[in-house]
């Protein structure tokens, strides 16, 4: 598989704070990286190091990509735009200030992309955009260079459910087209609906990178049994030849849904009050903060 980005012991120290320590990451051409931590955790240092707003303390990166101007393009900061134009003024501007000298029906199409197109002939600037606006705007102003690899740096803060939608919709697009993504965010159940690979970081080290595929086969599912009463020495009795554990007083977990079926009949039978029965599938949060919970390095 083609490597598109590679760090090797990536590191940055700001005074005394040591914010990412020997970070080694991997991301293939055609992924969409989600880049998960806790605020703080290092996820913004690092997409400053790799598009060299900041510069490593030890450790290096390198990118494999043509070399062109605007193959990496990338939201980390809010574009500079100007309060009092609209939004495609803001963008002729950016398309000159790059050097991109996009025509307007170019920029048009962009504003369509990233869901502002009720803005095409808008006289409402930008002063006055919303905070998801903005960020629509921002992504478009990324758009200009037709990058092939895009870093995103928390692109769902301040956007609506529609706009998280449509949000998604275009990382989907935009990726079914050939291009590659690292996003960071902490809203795991959005990244759950792009992500093809994830890196979860915490106190600036990477404690592990993983497919979704096996996420999802490492992901942990069980059949969980609640009872009106604690469990007692008769239950166990009842239930001895089955594999289960008792997760609370009232609570039994069952590792497939075909045993958890014979105890509740089991238990029926023998009058014993059976208070729900769910199947439980570990989510991407829930493996994250199981991964993060045991310490780094561990």
């Amino acid at each position: 598989m083609d490597i598109i980005l590679q760090t090797n012991n990536l590191s940055k120290r700001f005074k005394n704070k040591l914010a990412l320590k020997n970070v080694n990451m991997t991301i293939y051409r055609g992924d969409i990286y989600g880049f998960v931590g806790e605020n703080g955790a290092g996820k913004s240092t690092l997409i400053r190091l790799v598009t060299n707003i900041l510069r490593p303390s030890t450790g290096s990166y390198s990118l494999n990509l043509p070399k062109r101007l605007g193959v990496v393009g990338a939201i980390v900061e809010s574009p500079a735009f100007h309060p009092g134009l609209n939004a495609l003024q803001n963008l002729r501007y950016q398309s000159d200030l790059l050097g991109y000298k996009k025509t307007d029906e170019e920029l048009l199409v962009l504003l369509d992309k990233v869901g502002l197109e009720e803005q095409r002939n808008s006289k409402k600037v930008v002063k006055n955009f919303s905070l998801g606006m903005k960020q629509r705007l921002s992504i478009a102003v990324t758009l200009l260079s037709n990058p092939e690899f895009i870093l995103l740096d928390e692109p769902m803060n301040g956007l609506d459910p529609a706009g998280i939608k449509e949000m998604r919709d275009l990382i989907l697009e935009l990726n079914r087209k050939g291009t590659t993504f690292l996003i960071s965010s902490h809203i795991l159940t959005e990244l759950d609906k792009v992500a093809t690979h994830y890196g979860f970081i915490s106190h600036g080290e990477l404690v592990e990178e993983i497919s979704v595929r096996d996420l999802h086969k490492k992901a942990k599912s069980y059949t969980e049994v609640k009872l009106g009463s604690e469990v007692n020495a008769k239950v166990r009795e009842l239930l001895s030849g089955l594999n289960f554990k008792e997760a609370s007083a009232t609570t039994l977990h069952f590792a497939t849904v075909a045993e958890a079926q014979n105890a509740l009949k089991l238990l029926v039978a023998n009058d014993i009050s059976v208070t729900s029965f769910e199947e439980i599938h570990e989510t991407i949060e829930d493996y994250y903060l199981q991964k993060i919970n045991k310490g780094v390095g561990a």
